[in-house]
Order: structure tokens, then sequence, then C-alpha cells
């Protein structure tokens, strides 16, 4: 059967965005550090699909108690996911990413051991794994729908309305961020605290003390900051948005494996693409500073150029324009995407498209 960190090495890799493995081992140093082999042995026995305690022990025949108890040992740890529904808990696995790292975002900005390990193996597996992932976690969308020029914008595709859409909002500390400041490489200058989960994704992260619960008031707030700072706000992939984030293209390791990437804007799923007017140009470059994927340019005449091929419709480069030269334009209908109906159908979607059908 081989080693059970090497058989949980494999199962996660089958999953969404994978969990490659490499030659000097980190992706296993970092799931010792993670899971007890009692814990790895019982990960690898639950299902993507969520299911109860007592359907679970039914299907393992275990004792249910037993078992309740430590599925919420472990999902109180971060290492399973964990849901209520109508007085009911549910547990099912989680992709490492996003899912189980993010979990540990917590243990994360204290554990610096564990920060080195996830970093290592961040640059030695995880981020060539994204890179070559058909579908994405996240999409890009404005910060609200008045940066978009003529054509209405879904709410799904509109940071303040998805905000207002929800009722259980908490937020927790940015993972990416969080890991390189742990370990001390660099000192982002960025918020930390701006990560925005929704729903039963806040109730988890509240639930394993991994956030604070906000008002949409308050939401609002960090979101707007975080444009003012210059991050891509990217919300999970799907209609119903578990969570909204705020990256920076020298730490998310999403943007900087995007970056890499000749064309990102095929790669990105948004809705739209910037625009700028040569005539109101000012050539004051501020749309070059903040654009975190690189996708503009100076030409010979001091005027700011969009690179189409590389542009992912954050609008980071509207809402700083002096001269109003920036703005927004959606894309034509054929180009437009239409989401999943949240991110466990993304996984599969992505699942389908790497060729690992896991889920029953």
């Amino acid at each position: 059967m081989g080693d059970i960190y090497q058989q949980l090495q494999v199962y996660f890799d089958s999953m969404a965005s994978g969990f490659p493995k490499t030659d000097g081992g980190s992706e296993i140093k970092v799931l010792q550090m993670l899971y007890s082999e009692k814990e790895a042995g019982l990960f690898l026995k639950m299902r993507p699909g969520k299911e109860t305690a007592r359907e679970a022990a039914n299907r393992l025949n275990l004792d249910e108690n037993s078992l309740s108890d430590d599925l919420e040992s472990m999902a109180r740890k971060g290492i399973l996911w964990r849901e209520r529904e109508n007085g009911k808990t549910y547990f099912s696995t989680s992709p490492f990413v996003v899912g189980i790292l993010e979990y540990q975002v917590k243990r994360i900005s204290e554990d610096a051991k564990l920060a080195q390990s996830v970093a290592v193996y961040g640059v030695g597996g995880l981020m060539k794994s994204l890179a070559s992932a058909g579908e994405q976690h996240m999409r890009t969308i404005p910060i609200n729908r008045q940066l978009v020029e003529k054509w209405p914008v879904a709410t799904f595709d509109d940071a303040v309305g998805i905000i207002n859409s929800h009722d259980k909002i908490a937020v927790g500390l940015c993972t990416c961020r969080t890991i390189f400041n742990s370990i001390g490489m660099k000192k982002c200058v960025n918020p930390l605290e701006s990560c925005i989960g929704f729903g039963k994704m806040a109730e988890y992260y509240l639930e394993n003390n991994s956030a604070r619960e906000i008002s949409k008031d308050e939401a609002i707030h960090i979101i707007t900051k975080s444009d003012e700072y210059g991050m891509v706000l990217q919300p999970f992939n799907g209609k119903d948005i578990g969570a909204l984030c705020s990256c920076c293209g020298d730490c998310c390791t999403i943007l900087m494996s995007l970056k890499m990437r000749p064309n990102p804007a095929q790669e990105v799923r948004s809705s739209y693409f910037a625009k700028i007017e040569p005539g109101g140009c000012s050539g004051c470059e501020m749309c070059i500073k903040r654009c975190q994927i690189e996708a503009i340019r100076m030409n010979e005449d001091n005027v700011a150029v969009v690179d189409l091929n590389r542009c992912i419709g954050c609008g980071l480069c509207v809402t700083t324009c002096p001269t109003n030269a920036a703005s927004l334009v959606k894309k034509p209908e054929s180009e437009l995407y239409d989401p999943p109906k949240d991110l466990n159908e993304a996984h599969e979607i992505m699942e389908r498209k790497r060729g690992m059908i896991t889920r029953s």
C-alpha cells in the first residue's frame, strides 16, 4: 500500500488544483506537519461529497460516536471541511488549494516552520501545478459596477454587490502574505486582514477561531482600502461566492503564476478588459504602477497602452486615473464567462479537465 503520506499526496494530487510530487519530498514534509498517521488514513477514506458522521460510519463500518469525534477534531484543525445545515453536520474532503492550505492560516501565522515548509513546496511543486491548471479557482472582478462603461454588471461580477448579497460575513488573514511575513522573506506593505468569507465559509472560519465576524459596511471598507493599496479582488470561482480575496502580484500564488505566462488574459475568468483613451492620458504612469500583471506600457508618445493578452480586467488602472482616461469594457457576449454554481462545481470541472475523476 505504500507510506500513508505518499497515499495522501496521491489523493490530493487527484483533486482540483493538484498536489504534485517533488524530487526533494517537500510535499510529504508539509503533510506530516498537518496530519497524524491516523488523520491521514481517515482523510483518505472520506469523500469530496458531503456526508454526516453517521453516513460515513455506516459506509466505513466504524463506530459513529468515535468517528464523529475524530472528524470534528480534524475540522477544528482545518484539515477537513465541515458545514452545518438544517441541524445536521456534514464533512467532506477539500483540495489542498483552495482549501486545506487556507484553513491553516492562523497556524501559519504562529508557526514559522510550517510557513517555511509550505513556501518551499509552493516554489518547488504547487506553483507549477497551479500554472498548468485548465480552470482557475478564482476569478477577477472590479470593485463596483460604476467602473464598467455602458453595460450592466452581474452581481457575481461586482465586489460590493457580492458583499451586499450576504448576511454572514467574516474576515481573516491573507494566507499568501502571512506565509511571506512568517518566514521573514519580505514584509508586504498591504493589509494582512483582507480575505473575506461568506455564509458557510465564514461560519467554518469563525468556529475555528481563524476569522472575526464583520458587518457589510466594514467589508466594503476593507475592499475599498484594498483598492487603494492596489490589490486585485478575486472571488472564488462560482455564482455562489464563498470568499473574496484581495491579492497582490508580489505574494499571491495565483497572480505570480499568471504573471509568468505570456497570455494571462486567456487564463483568468474575467468579463472585462481595460481601455485607455489616448487623448485623455496624461502620461502619469499611475496605471503602470498599479497593474499587478504587467499589462500596461507607455508608447513612444508617452501614452499608456493596454496589452489585451495580459489584462485581467481588475479595474485597478481605472480607480486612480487622474484624467478618467481609463475604463473597463465588457467583452463580447461570445467571450463572457458563465461561472459554475459554486466552488464545488468549479472543482469538479477542474478535476475533469485534469483527467482526474474522483467524485462519487
